[in-house]
């Protein structure tokens, strides 16, 4: 078997494991991710057998599809494999074999082991239709009502909630386990050029889901029509073993057109040390991403023993959190760095920024001690608002500078938006010609579950309740206003980590919100 090969069979195998509530019996796993009109082959239902099917077996299904899914569906097929898939068979862009056989009825189906010989996993699935206009509202909905299997009814058990499967304006998964030969990705980035270019980053963890020190690529990906289609992935910089890795991008555009991208390598947060740090890079384009600037050390700007400040030369550890950064009116280009200042587990939070395009850095005073990866976002009247994740969960951390970075002081403003220790992002939108604040976040309460949006009410000084974007396992997210009211949302699906891009409206999270 090829390496590529093994790595995908170690995939299938341990999303089996992971999608498996009980030993034995058949199970049922209905399908919760986002589809979008006209899409082919996404599933409803996977019922696992117990067994392979024989050719003397028959198998009945009997399934209940409301008249509303219906009228959303253009056709019924089963999907037969030997594999227990996470997402939709094509997502795995031809890893996962499969046989399709057409269904002519919306309410049973009677499988013969002639035609399904071999079957372990069978996939209930809808060729989608194109409505006259979209609507928020458009679900897939399913559930199994019986199984039998050569005529004797089979208790199959359900994993997880019902099948739920809302349509958005676009759902694009751009990276999959098993993509390139890659064990794993993580990080979704997304970043929208002045000049329209869409860009999406992600860590390409090419063995494991785990952090720097680990072997890890970035990777890229471009689309020039606002995230209809998408480049072939591109790998930007590749590590070359462990403790040579590369991962976590931040990104921000300049004033002049010109990208600066920040991210980390090496031996990783927690084994830096004043005289080994662990390095932060730097890399430019000025041709929307097409090609970029050979990596450019910037660690002794922020920290280490090389650094000219005598209290950051101190300082152990520190990187840059994932996601965008900002501009000032001044043209100033910013993130923020959690520090490690010293042998304590402990990260404290301050702002890094150029006023000559990451030439040279400044590092501000500190904003908050004790955070966590950490966003930041200039304000309509200028003020520049820092988003920290909590490290103890709890409540999101806000800090506010009038300074344009330079000194932070607390603010109250933003309080109660719930935070399960997770990187998030922070997006500025017009609406009736008023800017909105939005945050993604995984919903939680205590886990990374259900990745949700909230909006800030100015006038109530109060967020949202969660209107919920993907349920079941979400992670780290990054969003980007694509223009005309549309936001593009790139985030962590599933156990297995899928970065998928999703598009809608303020206007399709209200309406989703009041179905609540």
């Amino acid at each position: 078997m090829t390496k590529k090969g093994l790595l995908f069979a170690t995939l299938l195998l341990l999303s089996t494991c992971l999608l498996s509530a009980q030993e034995g019996g058949i199970k049922v796993y209905p399908s919760r991710h986002g589809v979008e009109a006209g899409a082919q082959h996404k599933t409803l239902l996977a019922i696992e057998l117990e067994r392979p099917l024989k050719r003397s077996d028959q198998l009945q299904l009997r399934f209940a599809i409301p008249t509303e899914s219906q009228r959303l569906i253009e056709s019924l097929e089963v999907l037969s494999s030997d594999s227990l898939a996470v997402r939709d068979l094509d997502d795995y862009k031809g890893r996962v074999k499969y046989a399709t056989h057409p269904l002519n009825s919306w309410c049973e189906a009677t499988l013969t082991g002639k035609a399904y010989e071999g079957a372990k996993v069978l996939y209930l699935s809808a060729n989608l239709a194109t409505p006259d206009s979209y609507s928020p509202h458009h679900i897939l909905r399913c559930r199994l009502k019986e199984l039998s299997l050569n005529g004797q009814t089979v208790e199959a058990k359900q994993v997880g909630d019902e099948t739920f499967r809302r349509f958005f304006r676009s759902y694009k998964p751009l990276f999959v386990p098993g993509d390139g030969g890659s064990r794993n990705y993580r990080i979704p980035v997304i970043h929208k050029t002045q000049s329209g270019v869409l860009l999406a980053f992600a860590d390409r963890r090419k063995f494991n889901q785990t952090d720097i020190p680990e072997d890890i690529d970035i990777i890229q990906r471009r689309s020039f029509d606002n995230g209809k289609t998408w480049s072939e992935p591109e790998i930007l910089i590749r590590g070359t073993g462990y403790g040579k890795g590369y991962g976590d991008v931040a990104v921000v555009q300049a004033k002049s057109g010109k990208l600066v991208m920040l991210f980390i390598g090496g031996q990783g947060l927690w084994h830096g040390r004043p005289d080994t740090p662990m390095p932060t890079y730097m890399m430019t384009s000025d041709d929307d991403g097409a090609t970029w600037s050979p990596a450019r050390d910037i660690t002794h700007f922020i920290y280490g023993s090389e650094c000219t400040d005598p209290q950051r030369s101190q300082f152990w550890s520190a990187f840059c959190a994932s996601g965008q950064g900002a501009v000032t009116e001044s043209g100033r280009i910013m993130f923020v760095t959690a520090i490690r200042p010293d042998a304590n587990y402990r990260l404290d939070n301050y702002l890094v920024y150029s006023d000559d395009e990451g030439e040279t850095w400044q590092v501000s005073e500190r904003a908050y001690a004790g955070g966590d990866e950490s966003k930041v976002i200039v304000m309509p009247d200028g003020a520049v608002l820092m988003s920290i994740r909590n490290p103890h969960k709890g409540d999101r951390i806000f800090r506010v500078s009038y300074d344009e970075g330079k000194t932070w002081q607390p603010t109250q403003d933003y309080a109660g938006l719930h935070d399960p220790a997770c990187n998030g992002a922070a997006l500025l939108m017009e609406q009736n010609g008023l800017k909105m604040l939005l945050h993604s976040l995984p919903y939680g309460p205590n886990k990374r579950w259900n990745g949700a949006l909230y909006g800030y009410d100015p006038y109530r000084q109060q967020w949202s309740d969660a209107v919920v974007i993907n349920p079941g396992m979400s992670a780290y997210s990054d969003m980007v206003d694509l223009g005309d009211g549309l936001i593009g949302y790139f985030v962590e699906e599933d156990d297995e980590m899928s970065m998928v891009f999703i598009t809608f409206t303020l206007e399709d999270l209200q309406a989703m919100q009041r179905e609540h």
